[in-house]
């Protein structure tokens, strides 16, 4: 990629935007493989958020770095005076937004997909909701990707 062309701390971006990517395709699977999966299981047989092979032990880590990561990026970008000052901001504030609906989601959700007294109906219901934000946390990181990756010159609004 040519100088003109790279964002602002491309090796910064560059481990922001793969860090997005790896949460991105978590949140992809989940929506393809997982809770289809857990639409068929009887209610109360989701394993427990620390059991082993959980997805806490992967992305919690890797989302706590995101942030950090990202929002480092914020202040370096604010005190070098960068043109991606705005996108990098935007692109903090979209994947802090879709974190945020991820504890959202994992309080009102587990606990009915966990609930071995729930209904068949009140799991499905469940499914439903986590793909609903599942979708807009995928909409979210693809949006925080896509400011990040466009190129400086574009970044001036």
């Amino acid at each position: 990629m040519e100088p003109s062309r790279q964002p602002a701390h491309h090796p910064h971006v560059t481990a922001v935007v793969v860090l997005i990517a790896w949460w991105g395709f978590g949140n992809l699977y989940e929506a393809v493989v997982l809770m289809p999966w857990v639409w068929r299981l009887p209610p109360g047989s989701v394993p427990d958020e620390f059991a082993v092979g959980s997805p806490v032990f992967y992305f919690v880590p890797a989302v706590v770095a995101l942030l950090v990561l990202l929002w480092a990026l914020v202040v370096r970008t604010h005190r070098g005076g960068a043109g991606s000052r705005r996108a990098v901001l935007r692109a903090a504030v979209l994947v802090t937004i879709a974190a945020a609906g991820t504890g959202v989601l994992v309080g009102v959700v587990n606990p009915t997909l966990r609930d071995p007294a729930a209904s068949v109906a009140d799991v499905r219901s469940a499914v439903v909701v986590w793909e609903i934000g599942n979708a807009v946390r995928l909409a979210l990181a693809v949006a925080a990707a896509v400011s990040l990756l466009r190129r400086p010159d574009d970044h001036a609004g």
